[in-house]
């Protein structure tokens, strides 16, 4: 059994746990092989919390997440002044670990609202210029599909933001057939060990069991055994999936395989 890489959260920003660090140094001893990131909006990255995390002696990634390229567009969608908190919490993140990058890396997760390039804040492309990696991706709308904004005035308004993002009178958005790349391929962890086969939606049908009660191969077992009625009776069949818009993806042949379980082991789950 393998973990190819690991999503650190807590609750949406993990900075909001106080132990976050212990909770970072704890889950690397137990998985010291496997990648492991953690995003977070910048904001509480002060000189103290940063001095922690960096005290942390294990290796990691850090992603500082950007909406747009400018205080205009990121203030929109988290609050004004919120720009400059996440700018100061950036530059003060990459001071602090310093040109000897360590075990620490640090990126920049931008959600892309088609803003032209001149439009980007001088100081954000003088700080994305300094780090590791940097992502851009477009926003992910509630049933689960990717949707480029086409300007910002998409966003200007909740009416408009509802009509570019409500799943029932946006027609062009349907609802592909087959299985996603995610689903019984990436798994999402509860901190009671419940795990589930979306990181969208975390609804009991899609609960493959508890990684702290069970062994890996089992849970792993039944992730597989969803993603496989999925791929041969189609997204509908699962009441979970049935209106989700992620797009269609295959896997590796090999993690499609069926797993060997031990003799006595329970049925498979059955999922509606």
């Amino acid at each position: 059994m393998e973990v190819k890489g690991i999503h650190l959260n807590w609750r949406g920003e993990p900075l909001m746990n106080p132990y976050f660090a212990e909770l970072l140094a704890i889950t690397r001893r137990l998985l010291p092989h496997s990648p492991l990131q953690w995003h977070t909006n910048g904001t509480l990255l002060t000189p103290k919390r940063v001095k922690e995390i960096l005290a942390v002696p294990y290796s990691h990634t850090i992603y500082v997440s950007i909406d747009g390229g400018n205080q205009a567009s990121h203030d929109l969608n988290r609050g004004e002044g919120s720009f400059q908190k996440t700018m100061r919490g950036l530059r003060t993140l990459l001071d602090l670990r310093g040109r000897d990058h360590g075990h620490v890396r640090v990126g920049v997760y931008q959600i892309d609202l088609n803003e032209p390039l001149e439009d980007y804040d001088p100081e954000f492309l003088e700080l994305v210029a300094r780090v590791d990696n940097h992502v851009k991706v477009t926003p992910l709308l509630p049933g689960g599909a990717h949707h480029k904004i086409r300007e910002l005035d998409d966003l200007e308004s909740d009416e408009a933001l509802h009509r570019r993002m409500s799943q029932d009178i946006n027609p062009s958005l349907p609802v592909p057939t087959g299985a996603c790349f995610w689903a019984g391929h990436t798994l999402c962890m509860a901190p009671d060990g419940e795990t589930s086969i979306c990181v969208i939606s975390h609804g009991a049908q899609g609960v493959v069991g508890n990684l702290m009660t069970e062994t890996a191969e089992t849970v792993v077992g039944r992730a597989v055994d969803f993603r496989r009625r999925m791929a041969e009776d189609g997204r509908q069949s699962l009441l979970l999936c049935a209106g989700c818009r992620k797009p269609e993806g295959e896997i590796h042949a090999k993690h499609t395989a069926a797993l060997r379980r031990a003799d006595g082991r329970e049925p498979a789950r059955q999922y509606a």
